[in-house]
């Protein structure tokens, strides 16, 4: 996968230990203190890079939509070949905001930040181009600071509910070890008992979300979290590239009728299509890990329409809490909040 050094490039790995894949904490885990109240009072001074194909970016890019962030909060996408890590500009080079540097890899971005970094160069990254740093590279850290964009703002929902809070956490701590990261511990098991052990865990959480949803149109109940939309990335690659490319085999998501359904209702919503590119997300996975697929073949794209209508409104309408605790009907379609629910 390659690393920094003490601030140099080398074809390195950090992440397999005896054959088991485990996931380095993110090292810029500081700094966010602050700023979600200056996200869009200073509009341009912190970027978003991100990949369209890692499901972590995909979190931040869910929350930067949901959030109309788009104007406040500019983005570069960061993808194709990956000699030396992710490209920052489809194989040109791109101006580092604030700094002028011209880079071609995420990597030196990271040099930018910490000259002498030791670790891997991951997406996304928020990048402050006032102070010329990295403020986080965690996407939980990420999409925190969105959320609370406009906390002062009126009328304005949150994802993270005070009163939700903890059992979001745990919630999201669960799928975090069982499912968003069982799928890469599958994918790149080096050992047939890690291997099990990581499948396992993945349809064991599967298994216990189709019970959730059976009965319920989200997560915790008629009211959208942060944790649905942690939970969608995951979704929305798991037949495409987790169920063939990482031998998650034994089951499909479309065989999953309550959480397929789950999944096109999160699809539905405003402003998500335009953060999938299905074909972006496969060719990401197929054509670039190829410590796991070596030839780079690209599997073909299963059919699964995500437009198709989903059903869930049985269950009652879209639900969003304003920051005040009161909870608001929503149009999913639009984002415009309706009346207040008694």
């Amino acid at each position: 996968m390659g690393m920094l050094v003490d601030g140099r490039w080398v074809d390195a790995d950090s992440t397999m230990i005896d054959g088991r894949f485990v996931r380095p904490e993110s090292m810029f885990r500081q700094g966010l203190d602050g700023i979600a109240g200056r996200l869009r009072a200073q509009p341009g001074r912190y970027w978003l890079i991100a990949s369209s194909s890692c499901p972590w970016s995909h979190r931040t890019l869910l929350l930067r939509a949901l959030k109309r962030l788009e104007h406040a909060v500019p983005v570069q996408i960061a993808g194709g070949e990956r000699r030396q890590g992710y490209a920052v500009a489809g194989g040109a080079s791109w101006v580092v905001p604030g700094c002028g540097s011209r880079v071609r890899h995420l990597h030196e971005i990271y040099r930018l930040s910490a000259p002498r970094y030791t670790g891997r160069a991951t997406v996304p990254v928020l990048w402050d181009s006032q102070a010329c740093r990295i403020v986080s590279n965690e996407s939980s850290h990420i999409m925190r600071a969105f959320d609370a964009a406009d906390a002062n703002v009126a009328g304005a929902f949150t994802l993270v509910p005070p009163a939700f809070r903890g059992r979001i956490d745990a919630l999201n701590a669960a799928l975090q070890a069982g499912l968003f990261n069982g799928v890469y511990r599958a994918g790149f098991a080096q050992r047939q008992d890690a291997y099990e052990e990581a499948v396992d865990s993945v349809f064991a959480m599967l298994d216990q979300l189709e019970r959730r949803l059976a009965n319920a149109r989200y997560l915790f109940g008629l009211i959208i979290t942060e944790t649905d939309w942690r939970l969608f990335p995951t979704l929305v690659r798991f037949d495409a590239v987790y169920h063939g490319h990482f031998k998650c085999a034994r089951r499909r998501l479309i065989d999953y009728p309550h959480l397929w359904a789950y999944a096109r209702d999160l699809y539905s919503w405003r402003g998500v299509a335009a953060t999938v590119d299905l074909d972006v997300i496969r060719n990401g996975y197929y054509w670039h890990d190829r410590s796991v697929n070596p030839f780079g073949i690209i599997a073909a794209a299963p059919d699964a329409d995500w437009s198709a209508a989903h059903g869930r409104e049985r269950f009652g309408p879209a639900r969003v809490t304003l920051a005040s605790g009161q909870a608001i009907e929503v149009d999913p379609m639009t984002l415009q909040c309706g009346e207040a629910v008694r």
